[in-house]
């Protein structure tokens, strides 16, 4: 009979051998990988699509996952491109495992390198890239923008077709203190302020104490085919009055009839973005404020 400690000794074997390599790509990866969510809505999308004699160009191959979706559902050949050297050689390992390599090429580039290895004639039936931060903006937007409208044509699938960026106003101490330091007991610290984050950053909203101060309001259309102009003003009106920290935004990013989000209201792996006013204003109810967004995602109240 087997005994309990020897079924140990044989679980900590199996353990040490598995072999572990140093991790440099962010760990985030993982949980966008295991996001059922985001994982089903770009499934629908790809299923939904007539692939036959398709190719597809695919920015930022991560682990592979997508390219394979695509190899799987018929697309005649995915090329997918991918800056980061290690998973690149994941993605490479991982569609040599699934034996897809004779239906995705996997290039270790950025889209302009590869875009500019290519001849002018390279233009692919769909476009897909999910470059997006909690902002939209952080994973090089505007650059990826200005890639795929050079080689899309009139008939290009892009996904997603469009990002809309919503976002409300909010008090919330807790979220402010994330990013600057206001008052200590005993000492100035506030230097440490200059080194504030100016545009946005990630939050899990729903684990901080926070006051609403406006209805949800649709902010921003991205779209890659269209020229993103450098900045975005819109107005938000205020129901309830008090020192407002910021505003939060979430994004929907339309894949046909599907959408990926990091919607306030989901579960997802993805994080909302804060986006800190350069100092807090006081609102009032009923008056509406004029806000500023520019590329770096960051918000400037012009008053009301």
């Amino acid at each position: 009979m087997e005994t309990a400690e020897k079924k140990v000794i044989d679980l900590v074997s199996v353990g040490h051998s598995a072999k572990r390599e140093n991790r440099k790509f962010p760990t985030w990866h993982f949980s966008m990988m295991n996001d059922q969510l985001r994982n089903q809505a770009i499934l629908e999308s790809i299923s939904n699509l007539d692939l036959r004699g398709k190719t597809v160009f695919e920015i930022g191959t991560g682990a592979g996952l997508i390219a394979m979706y695509f190899a799987r559902h018929g697309t005649k050949h995915v090329y997918t491109c991918e800056v980061d050297a290690q998973l690149y050689e994941i993605a490479v390992r991982n569609i040599r495992q699934n034996k897809l390599e004779d239906k995705i090429t996997v290039v270790h580039a950025s889209s302009s390198e590869y875009i500019k290895s290519q001849p002018k004639s390279f233009k692919p039936d769909i476009i897909f890239t999910e470059t997006l931060d909690c902002g939209v903006l952080g994973e090089g937007y505007a650059s990826i923008a200005k890639d795929i409208a050079s080689i899309a044509h009139k008939n290009t699938i892009i996904l997603p077709e469009s990002i809309e960026q919503f976002g409300f106003l909010i008090n919330s101490s807790e979220i402010a203190e994330l990013n600057s330091i206001a008052n200590h007991k005993e000492f100035d610290l506030t230097c440490i302020n200059t080194f504030s984050t100016r545009s946005y950053f990630p939050i899990r909203y729903q684990m901080y104490a926070s006051a609403t101060m406006s209805p949800v309001k649709k902010l921003r259309t991205y779209n890659y085919r269209e020229h993103l102009d450098e900045r975005s003003t819109f107005t938000m009106t205020v129901y309830r009055s008090g020192k407002c920290h910021g505003i939060v935004t979430y994004f929907h990013a339309k894949f046909g009839h599907s959408v990926v989000t990091n919607d306030v209201r989901d579960s997802g792996h993805w994080h909302q973005a804060f986006h800190p006013f350069p100092q807090p204003i006081e609102v009032t109810t009923g008056e509406s404020y004029t806000m500023v967004m520019q590329n770096d995602g960051s918000i400037i109240p012009l008053g009301n």
